[in-house]
């Protein structure tokens, strides 16, 4: 149980948005929601969905990007081996025609990223320290805290009791209350037993204080979710293997578009979609429970949103999309004095390209089709001849010699 030990998020940007967030929690707390667990699912679903516009956004863009990536890779391989500066500005400005041309810009897959980035960084801050967000658990908390604080030499007590729950406690100020609120928060059952045989005279207000917040606080019954799984066998250990599958599951369902393996970055993007979902179980392990449990309830929600997303997408025509990209275009063209850009020539250019990417296509499997029968029919041949190891190695050869002179 080593936290870092928070109040409120007071970090450039993110504080802000956490504060927000916080409030959609503390909405569905006053709701009547009055446990935690259902707080980070319906939490979680909300915010998700608030998202949908930039997710549908980045899927547009990728959907783009599967068409232009043939002349962008055109442009590198034209470039291929020339590191000059004369040649790769000529190269950065040859590839941005190609975004220009429809209406695209290099940044558009990860604006959304960049985008999202700080709001997930404030939904961390939220779920990992509820009771700074929900003014409902902070006033339960707030009846320990308040007589606890009152008692003489609380603050070396309170030390040694999280010192021996292995809390970190280099950080706190045991006369801010809002700190103690905090460490409090991250009590489980065995610290408040603690508490009570510290402060005796307390026991009726932590009993009544602590079954209050360790039930809202409880998920599936037996899962407590200040706690964290640990590298020990328990229920628990569910969460980070429900992370780690929803997760590749999500991955999965996302990229529907069968990816290039010569495409730039193909090779490290099918290495990160092995690699993240042990990520996730890892940390899963060594976080709250609480944290595991949004993280499940993320990538679930997002999987789901995603099979609604990709039957949308299919119905989303390349053509309009990309006439409305370059009308966009063409306005900031305007603006700068610059002609427009021929929406029907970077459509008829774009269908071209994908017929002949198709066409490609259809011709490796029918080589591959008829080298695996001429293989086959030549082995036939020669199965006769097979008795020996030397008729088999002069096989081989013949067959190398074939190849060769084709």
């Amino acid at each position: 149980m080593d936290f870092l030990l928070l109040t409120k998020s007071t970090t450039f940007i993110i504080g802000p948005i956490a504060n927000v967030l916080g409030y959609i929690m503390d909405g569905i707390y006053r709701l009547g929601v009055h446990n935690v667990a259902l707080c980070i699912i319906l939490f979680t679903f909300i915010v998700n969905l608030l998202l949908l516009p930039l997710t549908i956004r980045q899927q547009k863009f990728m959907k783009l990007n599967s068409i232009m990536q043939p002349e962008l890779m055109a442009v590198q391989k034209k470039y291929k081996g020339k590191q000059d500066q004369a040649s790769v500005q000529k190269m950065q400005m040859e590839q941005q025609a190609v975004y220009d041309k429809y209406g695209a810009t290099p940044t558009g897959g990860c604006l959304s990223t960049v985008i999202q980035l700080p709001i997930m960084l404030a939904l961390y801050q939220v779920i990992y320290n509820i009771p700074a967000y929900i003014g409902g658990i902070k006033d339960i908390l707030l009846n320990v805290v308040n007589p606890v604080m009152q008692q003489p030499d609380y603050i070396n007590k309170i030390a040694e009791l999280a010192s021996a729950n292995n809390m970190a406690i280099d950080k706190v100020d045991f006369t801010n209350i809002n700190k103690m609120v905090d460490l409090f928060g991250k009590f489980n059952a065995a610290a408040w037993n603690q508490l009570k045989e510290i402060f005796p005279s307390l026991t009726d207000v932590i009993n009544k204080s602590s079954e209050e917040f360790l039930h809202i606080n409880s998920f599936l019954g037996g899962m407590n979710l200040t706690e964290s799984p640990g590298f020990r066998f328990s229920i628990a250990l569910i969460i980070p293997i429900l992370a780690g599958l929803t997760q590749w599951l999500s991955v999965k369902v996302t990229t529907t578009a069968p990816v290039d393996p010569d495409a730039p970055g193909a090779s490290t993007m099918k290495t990160m979609n092995i690699v993240m979902p042990l990520v996730s179980v890892f940390f899963c392990i060594t976080f709250p429970i609480g944290i595991g449990l949004y993280w499940v309830a993320s990538s679930t929600v997002r999987m789901i949103m995603q099979l609604g997303i990709n039957q949308y997408m299919k119905k989303v025509d390349v053509d309009d999309m990309i006439k409305s990209n370059i009308e966009k275009k063409n306005k900031k063209r305007a603006k700068k004095g610059l002609p427009p850009i021929n929406a029907n020539a970077t459509i008829k250019t774009a269908n071209k390209n994908a017929a002949a990417a198709a066409r490609k296509k259809e011709l490796e499997a029918e080589r591959e089709k008829k080298a695996k029968t001429n293989s086959t029919e030549y082995y036939k041949q020669k199965r006769e001849n097979m008795g020996t190891i030397a008729s088999r190695a002069r096989m081989v050869q013949d067959f190398d010699e074939k190849k060769g002179k084709k």
